[in-house]
């Protein structure tokens, strides 16, 4: 339900306008289901479930003009909002807000500012990732790094040369962190079968995760020049108690790099008197195990800059051609994974549980023409994707950056360029062909090698970021009746 209150008098004495108000409420059910026949189960394991919540919503939104079209005030306006919700998988109540200015000193400029809360209840499969529990066998190597595995070291007696042991990867310190007894240090009992070592996602429990959003930016239209527009924004994101997935070597990796930080070691879970993390029967309770599956981290970071612009020159009867340019700066991305950890960085690296796989610079740049009559339009698309480094290569040690895990080869994927084109005849007022291609040159991904050791990341490339499939061309009609 929507109203200007302006036609009852609630107005600002200095604006034009009348106060908006938009009130809402909503009603939402949200189901996922999963079932399989007998020797799919057989085969595969696992059970059939039928999950559901309800959610019930209602908001309340305001925008105030109180200055129009007055001396050094082209424009001064806020607008507020608040949202109530209830999921019935949660027994709390959820409560969002947010707070607009927008401030033009003339026509040409605008400065606008925003201040925002947002929650999100996990869904109700997040909630099934997060409490069902279930075990599964970690293929790979990945062994108790409290047992001896045979690794190369310096040679303290000849410096430059390097020798052969057996002892454990992490420190006495690390793998008392994880509850294993001093005698047992390094014992070959602690191996894993086939370095196969036991997991157990689930057993969690998935709180909300609230989200505080500051926006800083201004709009430039500049009355001298028709048809340019562009926009300039500053963006800062927290996420507290931030919603995810994790699997086994966020527990491992962290317990190492952290020096034994609770928060990660309590994810590594050992049999009391053996400290073994193996279970020789699935699903067995009293068996060692590390943990995985979708939980609540410490908090998340986002911070950078959107950049945006519009540009129409008009050809006279030869038509017209519009650009329009898109581009992000990101300077942070990442959190802090517990209280005791420094703030990671994940901007332009990929790895060591870097799986935003956001570079620092990203653009897309359309160029459009148009005939003059509209029957003809031609579109130039092209995208940037900017370089992304290994962590190990990053020189952070918050992200595993350290001298000793430096890469020598495949640790830096070059910036890709992708080029799109598109072509519209409007071939009469009913109907429309379009003649599309994607990734034009078809320009193939780069190759990442061991990428199944990467977040997101499969068939040596990481087609979360990149074009995996080549050039894609696509045939598409309007018919209007």
């Amino acid at each position: 339900m929507t109203g200007d209150l302006g036609k009852y008098g609630i107005t600002s004495p200095f604006a034009n306008q009348g106060v908006a108000i938009a009130l809402g409420g909503e009603y939402r059910k949200d189901s996922y289901a999963s079932s399989a026949d007998a020797i799919y189960r057989e085969q595969n394991g696992g059970e059939d479930f039928n999950l559901s919540q309800d959610v019930w919503e209602s908001n309340i939104e305001v925008q105030a003009p109180l200055i129009e079209e007055r001396r050094f005030a082209h424009l001064l306006q806020v607008t507020g909002g608040y949202r109530v919700s209830k999921y019935s998988s949660n027994p709390k109540t959820f409560n969002t807000w947010k707070l607009e200015g927008t401030y033009a000193p003339v026509s040409d400029l605008t400065f606008r500012a925003s201040f925002n809360k947002a929650q999100r209840a996990p869904t109700v499969f997040e909630i099934r990732q997060a409490t069902a529990i279930n075990y599964s066998r970690q293929g790979g190597s990945q062994n108790d790094f409290c047992a001896p595995v045979p690794r190369q070291i310096a040679d303290p007696a000849n410096p430059g040369r390097t020798i052969t042991t057996t002892t454990p990867i992490a420190s006495r310190e690390v793998c008392a962190a994880t509850g294993l007894s001093d005698a047992l240090y390094g014992s070959a009992t602690l191996l894993c079968p086939n370095d196969q070592c036991t997991v157990r996602s689930g057993g969690f429990t998935a709180d909300p995760e609230t989200a505080y959003t500051q926006t800083y930016g201004l709009v430039v239209k500049p009355s001298f020049l028709r048809g340019l527009v562009f926009s300039v924004d500053r963006y800062r994101i927290k996420i507290n108690n931030s919603l995810g997935y994790n699997d086994d070597s966020y527990y491992t990796d962290g317990c190492q790099r952290s020096n034994g930080d609770p928060f990660f070691c309590s994810g590594i879970v050992r049999q009391p008197g053996t400290g073994i993390l193996y279970a020789a029967a699935a699903n067995n309770p009293t068996s060692g195990f590390i943990r995985a599956g979708t939980t609540n981290y410490y908090f998340s970071i986002a911070r950078g800059w959107d950049f945006q612009s519009q540009y129409t020159l008009g050809l006279g009867g030869a038509g017209k051609i519009d650009w329009n340019f898109n581009g992000s700066l990101t300077t942070f991305a990442g959190g802090q994974d517990s209280p005791l950890q420094p703030k990671r960085n994940c901007a332009g690296y990929y790895g060591n549980g870097c799986g935003q796989l956001l570079p620092k610079w990203s653009h897309g740049l359309r160029t459009t023409y148009t005939t003059s009559d509209g029957i003809f339009s031609t579109s130039f698309n092209w995208r940037y994707v900017g370089s992304l480094t290994s962590a190990d290569n990053s020189g952070d040690p918050a992200i595993g950056g350290t001298p000793d895990r430096a890469r020598t080869t495949f640790y830096r994927i070059a910036p890709v360029n992708y080029f799109d084109l598109a072509l519209t005849f409007a071939v009469s007022r009913d109907f429309s062909l379009r003649l599309i291609a994607n990734n034009l040159l078809d320009k193939t991904p780069p190759i990442l090698a061991n990428s199944y050791d990467i977040s997101l990341a499969r068939s040596n490339t990481i087609p979360a970021r990149y074009d995996a499939l080549g050039r894609n061309l696509a045939v598409g009609a309007t018919v209007r009746f």
